[in-house]
């Protein structure tokens, strides 16, 4: 038998890592442990003490699980006043062993990042790219560096339609025939009308203007 905050192993019952278990509870004379799969032990006649040892070693694995202290260690010489985007770049390594690591504290994050703008602002180097469905502290960083320079990593790989890039600059409304409002989606103040008949216009005064474009390739 093995009880510690990592491991339950009672032969011949069970022999898991606490990761592998979702709750605990007892019914009648047995402790039942309900395991992430799905699956269900019941183990027998255990004493209380033991099941109070149980108990409480989930219980200490659940805390340190919610409160990680050193689960991840990582250097930031780049917050110091020597520091560079270099630095910080050999500083950060993908892990594969750590891509279920958890989330580091989000004023941390957010420190890294802003202090890492004001270094790209000032050199010319590439961002760190996180690799998907990682955790670890490079993809973490790499994440968050994207956020603070204005791209969303959700939505780097989304498609984008004709029809958004055709409206990317002028939301276009058809009021009448041949009769069009193309209003800037920054500003709402302004707009223009822009007729396709004869003879061809708009209303902001020039002939081959980009608003008569934006309405004939919509």
């Amino acid at each position: 038998m093995k009880i510690n905050k990592n491991i339950l192993s009672i032969h011949p019952y069970i022999s898991t890592s606490w990761e592998n278990i979702l709750t605990l509870h007892k019914e009648e004379n047995a402790l039942v442990v309900n395991l992430k799969d799905g699956s269900k032990i019941k183990i027998p006649n255990l004493d209380e003490k033991i099941i109070e040892a149980i108990f409480d070693a989930h219980s200490k694995y659940l805390d340190e699980k919610q409160n990680p202290k050193n689960s991840v260690s990582f250097a930031m010489p780049f917050l110091s006043s020597g520091g560079s985007m270099d630095t910080l770049a050999n500083a950060m390594q993908h892990s594969e062993e750590q891509k279920n690591a958890p989330d580091l504290p989000e004023d941390v994050l957010k420190k890294i990042a802003s202090v890492a703008k004001i270094f790209s602002e000032e050199i010319n180097i590439d961002m760190p790219q996180p690799e998907p469905n990682c955790n670890c502290v490079h993809c973490q960083i790499s994440r968050a560096l994207q956020i603070e320079n204005g791209i969303h990593p959700e939505n780097l790989d989304a498609e984008v339609s004709d029809e958004e890039l055709q409206f990317k600059l002028w939301d276009i409304q058809e009021e009448g025939s041949k009769l069009y409002r193309v209003t800037n989606p920054l500003d709402k103040n302004e707009h223009y009308s822009v007729y396709l008949g004869e003879p061809l216009g708009c209303t902001c005064g020039e002939k081959d203007c980009a608003h008569i474009k934006a309405v004939l390739k919509s």
